[in-house]
């Protein structure tokens, strides 16, 4: 059980594809912690499920080792429907291969207990390329897995829910949407990242027990790349998750991370100054600091995401190599 939502931001000149969702499974338990947005062996799509947990997976798994496989489907040559068609005829012939162990048990409930949405950067759909989002889901008519194209509706605003109907959560998420839009007068606005603001209201309302744990968050991006995000949760004093595994801020993965009391990114986990940029600190990644820092140690504005990251690692590592010999230094009882 899950609410996965899929929009297209349109905010400080820039258009991207947004997926979210939460990071409860269920089934006879409760856990926080699954994983249930997934990037495919190709960098311009991704895909996520609502439904049963143990129908979904296999699905997943198997798709994933499927693209890995074929080089043509993880090159930039097959189109976006190309691969959405790969994907309902596998998952056609995985389910029909479902056998019911229980008497009288409904074989079609038991295909269709699993949808997907799916979507990336078409670069070949029109004069400049387009974002498209499909909904894939088990159609008892046809005994297998077909597609509707969410995005191909001519409105200027795209966005999307879908989650486990049975507690009516679809409907609960696009009323919390709507008065959320009125109530801040945006009904005419471009979205930036209100249906995340209303997933994670709802993964933060108890009385909803099916959705629930930290949230889930990537983006797609013209350039046809993925970008996958971290959030603290449950708010901006709360402890930084990925994926829905929680960490700290020693082993957390060197990724993006939401405020999720604005939904703005924190931009840097940097020092903003440094004192003392010496070789003896830095013996192996002087250079760096020095390029990174000015002459005051202020961090520059210039520095790049890559050179970010490798100044995560080498202040962690000089961290450590500082609580060493600390520990070396004093007295042993």
């Amino acid at each position: 059980m899950t609410l996965c939502t899929a929009h297209i931001r349109q905010a400080n000149d820039t258009e991207e594809l947004v997926f979210a969702t939460d990071s409860c499974l269920t089934g006879g338990e409760k856990w926080k912690h699954g994983i249930k947005l997934f990037e495919l062996p190709r960098k311009d799509c991704l895909l996520c499920f609502a439904g049963d947990t143990f129908r979904a997976y296999p699905l997943v798994l198997n798709m994933v080792s499927s693209i890995h496989l074929d080089n043509y489907l993880q090159s930039p040559s097959a189109t976006l429907e190309e691969v959405l068609e790969f994907l309902s005829e596998q998952f056609t012939e995985l389910v029909s291969k479902i056998v019911s162990e229980i008497p009288g048990e409904n074989i079609h409930e038991l295909r269709g207990s699993a949808q997907f949405l799916f979507g990336g950067w078409d670069w070949q759909q029109g004069a400049n390329g387009a974002f498209r989002v499909w909904k894939l889901y088990y159609n008892e008519a046809v005994e297998g897995f077909v597609f509707d194209e969410l995005t191909n509706n001519g409105k200027r605003v795209f966005y999307t829910f879908i989650g486990n109907a049975s507690i009516n959560v679809v409907q609960e998420a696009k009323d919390r949407y709507n008065k959320l839009r009125f109530d801040e007068d945006k009904q005419d606005d471009n979205l930036d990242m209100e249906p995340i603001r209303v997933l994670s209201d709802i993964s933060l309302d108890k009385a909803i027990r099916e959705v629930d744990g930290s949230l889930q968050i990537a983006k797609v991006y013209k350039s046809n790349r993925t970008e996958f995000f971290g959030v603290y949760w449950e708010s901006s004093k709360g402890i930084p998750c990925f994926q829905g595994r929680e960490y700290n801020e020693i082993n957390k993965p060197l990724v993006r991370y939401f405020n999720p009391d604005t939904f703005e990114i924190i931009e840097s986990d940097l020092p903003e100054s440094l004192q003392n940029i010496d070789e003896e600190t830095y013996p192996d990644d002087y250079e760096l600091v020095r390029e990174c820092y000015d002459e005051d140690g202020y961090l520059k504005d210039t520095v790049s995401e890559k050179q970010k990251h490798v100044l995560r690692l080498v202040f962690k590592d000089v961290a450590y190599r500082q609580f060493i010999s600390s520990q070396k230094s004093e007295p042993q009882i």
